[in-house]
């Protein structure tokens, strides 16, 4: 039971309890303006102590408690890039929040971390970021060490513009130059130039393309499915795909599917010839079973662009192309979303705003000509 007292400072409460270990113990807390605000505070102690949560784990410093929850929870659990993000945010949180205590974090000083942070960089950047703090926050609100949610409807904008080269894309002239030279004197030996043909007519992420493998590829319904990639960069080896909603299935035109038959067909007859086995199942692999990196499907990339004299762009600037193509052609943008694997279509909009900010003049004067045509 809690006793309540009056003093100089205002209104305190007192509560007694016993540990795991039977050990008794007293909570007090002064200040109160009211006997009511300390009957509040107390019930709201009490109800603590009755759930079995921990009364001190509130105390602990935010940062620390950030990277226990890492360690523990998220640590190798997913993949390397997810451990990096999640080791990012921690970097970035431990400027911001330094010495605070967990209990300490409310609404109001989150959303001031997320607008600090804002400043300076993009939404996705800031969202990023904004994600896995939350996921620490939330887990600490279902453990009970805190007791309500600091992260509760905070607003996330970013103020910087992305990279240049996040926006690259090539237009539908450039575009169409590109795949007839890509196509010159092609053979399965230039494994660079059917991947870059493959990235632009499916928009598939590098990871995703390195990681197809044959089963995944529908000759008989014209359709692909990406339910996981390649980790180039360091262990080497199949990972899951950027986050859920990468894994998809999507319609491939006919022309593209000739040439994964082609390299089907190339593949089967080179490993009766050499004894060689393609024993991860990959679709996009040379003569000798091996996958090309990205610095040199990029260098092949280059050297076609140069030729031509558009603008070198990189592999990544296919999907942003096909995606600017599929926009331009005036395709449903939760079609494109679903068909790039972004997780919300609040993705695909803020990363193409551009190309729709355009689209949306041309609709302007398509809806005043209608109405227009009213009078006539």
């Amino acid at each position: 039971m809690a006793s309540f007292k009056k003093l100089s400072t205002g209104w305190q409460f007192r509560v007694s309890f016993n540990d795991s270990s039977g050990k008794r113990h007293t909570k007090s807390q002064n200040g109160f303006a009211t006997k009511k605000e300390a009957q509040i505070s107390a019930h709201q102690l009490e109800q603590q102590l009755s759930k079995g949560n921990s009364i001190t784990a509130g105390e602990a410093i935010f940062i620390d408690y950030f990277q226990t929850w890492y360690n523990v929870f998220r640590k190798g659990k997913h993949s390397w890039r997810n451990d990096r993000d999640i080791e990012m945010s921690i970097k970035v949180a431990s400027t911001f929040f330094k010495q605070i205590k967990i209990k300490q974090i409310d609404r109001l000083m989150y959303q001031n971390f997320i607008n600090a942070y804002a400043e300076n960089h993009a939404t996705a950047t800031v969202q990023k970021i904004h994600t896995y703090v939350k996921a620490c926050l939330r887990d600490a609100l279902a453990d009970g060490v805190i007791h309500k949610d600091p992260t509760y409807r905070v607003k996330v904008i970013g103020n910087k513009m992305k990279k240049d080269e996040n926006i690259k894309f090539l237009n539908e002239l450039e575009a169409q130059k590109l795949v007839t030279e890509a196509r010159k004197n092609l053979t399965p030996s230039r494994i660079s130039r059917y991947m870059i043909l493959f990235g632009i007519a499916t928009g598939c992420r590098f990871s995703e393309v390195l990681g197809l493998t044959w089963d995944c590829v529908d000759f008989k319904n014209s359709k692909i499915t990406i339910d996981k990639s390649w980790d180039y960069q360091k262990n080497h080896d199949f990972s899951p795909t950027k986050n859920a909603g990468s894994v998809r299935t999507i319609s491939v035109d006919k022309n593209t599917l000739s040439l994964l038959q082609e390299l089907k067909h190339h593949q089967t007859k080179t490993q009766l010839k050499t004894g060689l086995r393609n024993l991860k199942n990959l679709v996009f692999i040379d003569k000798n079973i091996s996958l090309n990196s990205n610095n040199a499907v990029n260098k092949s990339l280059h050297k076609i662009c140069a030729k031509l004299n558009i603008k070198i762009i990189s592999f990544h600037a296919l999907r942003h192309t096909h995606a600017s193509l599929l926009l331009y052609r005036n395709i449903n943008i939760k079609f494109i979303s679903r068909r790039l694997g972004h997780t919300e279509i609040i993705t695909t909009l803020q990363t193409y705003s551009h190309i729709l900010d355009e689209l949306e003049q041309r609709e302007s004067s398509n809806v005043d000509e209608l109405f227009n045509q009213f009078y006539l």
